[in-house]
């Protein structure tokens, strides 16, 4: 498998269309690509698929247009968000 170090531009307008997920191109040996897009962990709760596979950058853009859209992801409940605890 490879992995193109520099992306193309309509991979880079995918990943900027879609921030909720981690979209990545990559080669088999015989060079053809395959398109993958993984939902970031922030955004599990939704009702989004989580894995979405296709041959090329537009098909997976028009699969993932076709979904719902994302609410706001949830808070890290182990996470501190302010430096003193809350009164």
């Amino acid at each position: 498998m490879r992995y193109q170090l520099v992306p193309p531009e309509e991979l880079r307008a995918a990943r900027d269309a879609f921030p909720h997920y981690e979209i990545c191109q990559f080669h088999d040996p015989a060079g053809l690509p395959e398109v993958t897009a993984v939902l970031k962990p922030s955004y599990r709760h939704s009702d989004l698929a989580v894995l979405v596979c296709a041959a090329t950058v537009t098909e997976l853009a028009e699969i993932l247009s076709a979904q719902p859209r994302p609410g706001l992801p949830r808070r890290d409940p182990h996470r501190r968000y302010w430096r003193y605890p809350r009164p």
